[in-house]
């Protein structure tokens, strides 16, 4: 653990000490960050264009390979999430590799090589210039799928701000990716006006997504808005951008609402006095609100406790205007719904244990997950934790036999021979598959030290993202050097005309070890980074608002 954490820290260091566009600044490059500069070269494409749409996408977290039945939510490919969107990626893509769309969503990197050709594609037909990154502006808004034009426009914004700043960006398998900054992106590409709605949301504070009717939803509620007792949780399968772009403009793809992984935003596709097509099964369609989760049901880390946040805010407010039961025979998931293909379609939801409805929901000729067997949200969805937000109860069905951690920590559940039990935990400690999880009990609260009372601040600029882990770093890295003992150390200084790194030996030190060496380089490299900022008398200290 302590030599993959001091690997970490180097890495780092390299992003700290070097400046973008140094000949020495450049990181060593995992495998994707590999593939993609290869592809880059090959296509014509700026290698840090299609990284910053991976990190917009969310594309560099997905496996290498993945699961897929041609039947997800929403489909997507590679690390640029192709997808069925108002211009069709994910088509192009299989089309430019001659292979079928679900080879290229189970094979990430195959997808991966389909996107940068699809790039560069677009690029070519809309005169991008490989040195000249804002000239593909339009591709990338194309790229997007996006039927709406402030859509579009706020899709190209945010590459160009990841652009602009750079940085480092966590990737699969514990990669890092580092994109350099580029100063040189209009400020211009950076923003995107608001714009305009066709219809207020239901939902405050959602984007209303503008979707066409054809093979998505249905004017009104035909047997009543009084029949409209139910609301259906389900989970994409794509990132925010390729699930919005696919539930507006995907045949046969829809749902309600959005909300997204971190819970900061939340979209609105179709009016709830409205039917969406997003169960599977017309008499469920009819009856229920359907909302889509930013996520992959096979993820053992599940949901953020944001995003459950986030969704208990909208399942409440849409309590406000329908009257939906607060019990788990009317807040159901996907996988829950009858397949009225096999089994009436109107019968209840599937009641049985977890594992139970979720394997009769997979399986072929499943009598449940609608008519397509969708399993989704999936074996990780926590609704104990879920129910328990919303003011309501779970039941011992939706819980497994062994101490199960709830997303946040603070809860442990389980189901004992048909007895659901709680514990309360400060905090719960996951264990691998198969072992109860261990939560460790609430201790007495700790008594805040008493602080000093400062006269003086110093102006200082917000800190950066990275700059905030380097102090994380330094902080341990300084704990852990008091633990080594009789090692040499070596001193790092920095070179204030580079901007980088020099080292010299110190000899031994006696009580610096590793981590002192790496807390030195990461202290001298910040220094030499830091732009001077005058110092002034807080508000606080004048004793003054």
């Amino acid at each position: 653990m302590r030599a993959r954490t001091i690997a970490a820290a180097s890495l780092i260091l390299l992003a700290a000490c070097g400046r973008p566009g140094d000949p020495g600044s450049a990181m060593p490059e995992g495998p994707l960050a590999r593939q993609v500069s290869e592809l880059a070269v090959q296509q014509g494409v700026p290698r840090d264009l299609v990284l910053a749409i991976a990190v917009v996408e969310g594309g560099l977290l997905l496996p290498s390979l993945r699961a897929v039945t041609g039947s997800e939510s929403v489909p997507v490919a590679g690390i640029l999430e192709l997808r069925h969107g108002r211009f069709n990626s994910l088509a192009a893509g299989a089309r430019l590799l001659s292979v079928d769309e679900v080879a290229l969503q189970a094979d990430t990197d195959l997808g991966t090589v389909a996107g940068v050709m699809v790039l560069a594609d677009l690029g070519r037909r809309m005169g991008a210039q490989s040195n000249d990154l804002a000239s593909w502006s339009e591709a990338v808004g194309e790229l997007a799928g996006f039927g709406s034009p402030s859509l579009r426009r706020d899709y190209v914004a945010r590459v160009y701000k990841t652009l602009l700043r750079g940085g480092l960006y966590p990737a699969r398998d514990g990669e890092l990716v580092h994109i350099d900054e580029h100063r040189e992106i209009p400020l211009a590409l950076t923003f995107a006006p608001a714009g305009l709605h066709t219809m207020a949301p239901d939902f405050p504070g959602a984007i209303w997504v503008d979707t066409p009717q054809t093979d998505k939803w249905t004017p009104g509620r035909p047997d009543g808005n009084a029949s409209v007792d139910t609301v259906v949780v389900h989970d994409t399968e794509g990132g925010w951008d390729a699930s919005l772009a696919t539930l507006q403009n995907d045949g046969g793809k829809s749902a309600h609402y959005l909300v997204d992984a971190d819970g900061s935003r939340v979209a609105q596709f179709v009016s709830e006095s409205d039917t969406a097509w997003h169960a599977g099964n017309w008499c469920y369609n009819k009856h229920s609100i359907g909302i889509e989760h930013v996520g992959v049901a096979s993820n053992k880390s599940g949901f953020a406790a944001a995003e459950y946040d986030k969704s208990v805010e909208l399942v409440k407010s849409i309590r406000e205007r329908w009257t939906v039961p607060l019990d788990r025979s009317h807040i159901i998931g996907h996988y829950q719904i009858p397949n009225g293909n096999l089994i009436d379609e109107c019968s209840p939801p599937c009641a049985e244990g977890l594992d139970a409805c979720e394997t009769k929901a997979k399986s072929a000729g499943g009598t449940y997950g609608g008519a397509s067997n969708h399993w989704d949200p999936g074996y990780y969805w926590m609704w104990c934790q879920y129910m328990e937000k919303l003011g309501g109860t779970c039941a011992c069905n939706d819980a497994w036999s062994l101490w199960n951690c709830t997303t946040d920590l603070t809860e442990a559940w389980r189901c004992n021979n048909g007895n659901l039990e709680k514990q309360d935990c400060s905090p719960c400690e996951v264990q691998p598959v198969g072992t109860d999880d261990v939560c460790h009990a609430p201790g007495p609260e700790p008594q805040p030290e008493p602080q000093p009372e400062a006269s003086i601040d110093v102006a200082q600029e917000p800190t950066p993202a990275n700059e905030a882990s380097v102090d994380a770093i330094v902080e341990h890295a300084a704990d852990s050097a008091a633990a080594d003992s009789g090692k040499p150390s070596i001193a790092w200084q920095s070179n204030d005309d580079s901007g980088g790194c020099s080292c010299r030996s110190a000899g031994p030190s006696g009580s610096l070890g590793l981590w002192a060496v790496v807390a030195s380089m990461l202290l001298a490299c910040r220094r030499s980074h830091r732009r001077p900022t005058p110092r002034r008398r807080s508000s606080a200290a004048r004793g003054t608002t």
